[in-house]
């Protein structure tokens, strides 16, 4: 029997792996995850020179009868500046064991990760929401930005980074692709203060953002600390949110968002308010009030990367894209 496998490149991502139906996708697979449609395996890492770290991240879609496993190296400051860092999703059948495709890890990482930022958003973050924060303005803070314009009706953009040319690009990048007011801002606080939407993508290993700087109805939706040494929001912002997770038991493992406010004894694993995914569910209810502060912590879970690839997979499918080997 020939065994035929589907090569997708980062180019072939770029094209097929669209924002508004990738956030669709999350909305379901959340869901599943809550439901335990979905089998997750915890994120291994395996430290390497230059600060890079070689990650491992396996799941199942049990309704789709698929299996995959991201492999994927995390890039250090210095793979990151040159762009070097690589990763693959394989997608296997489950139910015939055939490897149907392997695609790239990098494209479908930073859309997914939007993706399921604005899945969040979209269930807790107030109807009339329409100024939004990014802290971190690189890529993933630029797919930030597509991904809540789809779901929220934004007018007006903070944006803050350390470098301040990245700060000029994305305010400039979102000012010509959405027609934003944008701000840029010397501070994180600026960014902050008036926003109704926050989005934490940055590499910090410290607070850059405060509980006390955040305004009654923000949503805040905190990606970037992925590690239980590290965190971008302080016990404060965790004490005032009410707190939503992708998946508890990766949440409370893999974030200092988290694990340091329950190591000082300021918040306890059962304050959460819940995984996100009962919310879009119908069966948790999100936002409480106009006034509730909300904070979504995402962890980025292997199911994720597997959902994401499996629908560039199905659009290559259709549209004959990508190039095929025979084994």
């Amino acid at each position: 029997m020939e065994k035929v496998t589907r090569i997708l490149r980062e180019s072939d991502v770029a094209e097929l792996l669209d924002m508004q139906q990738c956030i669709d996708v999350m909305d379901r697979t959340l869901r599943e995850v809550w439901a335990g449609q979905t089998v997750n395996l915890q994120r291994d890492m395996i430290p390497q020179p230059a600060g890079n770290m070689f990650a491992i991240m396996g799941s199942s879609l049990t309704a789709q009868q698929r299996a995959g496993c991201k492999v994927i190296v995390f890039p250090g400051q210095q793979a990151k500046m040159a762009g070097s860092s690589q990763g693959i999703i394989p997608i296997f059948d489950t139910q015939t064991g055939r490897l149907l495709a392997i695609v790239d890890g990098e494209g479908v990482t930073g859309v997914r990760t939007a993706a399921t930022s604005a899945a969040a958003t979209r269930a807790l973050a107030r109807e009339d929401a329409q100024t939004l924060a990014i802290l971190g303005a690189g890529r993933i803070g630029r797919l930030h930005v597509q991904a809540i314009c789809a779901v929220r009706a934004i007018k007006k953009l903070y944006v803050w980074d350390i470098a301040e040319a990245a700060t000029a690009g994305c305010c400039d990048w979102a000012q010509k692709e959405f027609g934003l007011e944008t701000v840029r801002c010397q501070t994180a606080q600026q960014a902050v203060a008036d926003a109704d939407i926050i989005c934490t993508v940055t590499q910090a290993s410290e607070p850059v953002v405060r509980g006390e700087w955040l305004k009654p109805g923000a949503h805040i939706n905190a990606v970037g600390a992925c590690a239980p040494q590290v965190r971008e929001v302080d016990t404060a912002t965790i004490q005032r949110s009410s707190v939503f997770v992708d998946w508890a038991e990766a949440a409370l493992r893999d974030t200092g968002d988290l694990v340091l406010p329950i190591r000082e004894g300021a918040f306890t694993p059962d304050s959460l308010a819940g995984e996100i995914g009962a919310v879009l569910a119908g069966q948790l209810p999100g936002r409480r009030s106009r006034d509730e502060i909300t904070l979504f912590e995402s962890v980025g879970i292997a199911v994720e990367d597997l959902a994401a690839a499996q629908l560039v997979y199905e659009r290559a499918q259709q549209q004959n894209r990508g190039a095929l080997f025979t084994w």
